[in-house]
Formats: structure tokens, sequence, C-alpha cells
């Protein structure tokens, strides 16, 4: 059975990818579900509820798509790099709202920071707690998307060989001293 709380979260997704992060808020979201904008703080304590909900969802469908098989002679740090790209094309507008504002960890359901980066955290054998490898491939991997989806590359650039570059990079940087 769903909750009201994910009734609503239901209903706010397309919504956020419809108006942006910019243009989403609680009174939209009212709006949208008939009813008045304090009848959503039985749902959400605040606006920024609200976000890290939504946030929460987008880590879990984020490690959803990281369960993905992997193409023929695909490496794993390639198609961590593939699945992320794929992802962001998909949900521009949640993945705007995760990965370019201020995150309060405390605000975000348990664990699902940590089920997104697994896979990334086992391609170079880290842990949640100490993670500089997997923390400079997430960076890269978000640069680049951010750059793509905000269109600052020329319409002629080739992004898929870009990407793959990357991939390269960072998999001969990850190898040295093996």
């Amino acid at each position: 059975m769903t909750t009201r709380r994910e009734a609503l979260l239901n209903l706010a997704e397309p919504l956020l990818e419809e108006l942006g992060p910019d243009a989403f808020g609680l009174g939209v979201l009212a709006r949208a579900a008939n009813i008045k904008t304090p009848s959503l703080y039985k749902h959400f304590s605040s606006a920024a509820d609200l976000e890290h909900a939504l946030i929460s969802r987008g880590f879990r469908y984020l490690a959803e798509a990281f369960t993905e098989a992997a193409l023929e002679g695909e490496t794993p740090l390639a198609r961590f790099a593939r699945l992320y790209r794929q992802w962001a094309h998909e949900r521009p507008a949640l993945y705007q709202l995760m990965m370019s504002r201020p995150l309060d960890h405390d605000l975000l359901e348990d664990g699902v920071e940590e089920q997104a980066m697994s896979a990334i955290l086992a391609y170079f054998g880290e842990s949640t707690s100490e993670h500089p490898k997997a923390r400079v491939a997430w960076a890269a991997a978000h640069g680049l998307v951010a750059l793509e989806l905000t269109g600052r590359f020329a319409h002629d650039a080739d992004l898929d060989e870009t990407w793959v570059a990357l991939t390269e990079m960072l998999e001969n940087t990850s190898n040295r001293g093996s």
C-alpha cells in the first residue's frame, strides 16, 4: 500500500522534471495535489524535507541503475560512467536537485547515499568512510555530465569519446602501483 507521502512524491517527481528545481516547491506540489500548502506539512516538515525525500529517491534510483548488466567488453569503471551519464540524462531535474545544491545528510533516508556509491566503492576497494579514489571518479563523472546537461560543449563535440577518455584516465590512474 502506498502511503500518502509516497503518493505525493510520485506526483512531485514529474512536476520537478517539468518545472526544474528552481520553480518546483511545496506550493506547486500542493496545487497539483489539489490541497492547501499547509496540508503538506503533515507529510513533509519543510521544503528541505520534501527536496531531500526526492533526493533520497534519486540515490535509490541511481543505485538501481548501477545494477544493470555490463556491456560486452565494458570495464566496471566504464559501466559506472555509462550508467551515471544515462541516468542523469533520464532525470535531469532530479539530477540537478541532487548534485547542485547543499546536501543535509541528516535529512536523507539512512543508507541511500552509500547504496548509490557501492558500485564505485567496490571498484576501487574503498569504504564509505575512506574513499578518495571513488570521490574523484564521482566528481569527474559529475563534472562531465553537468557540463553536458547545460550545453557547455560545442555542438559537434564527440562526448562519447570524451567519456571513454575519462574512464581510461581513471582506470590508468587506479592501476598504477597495483
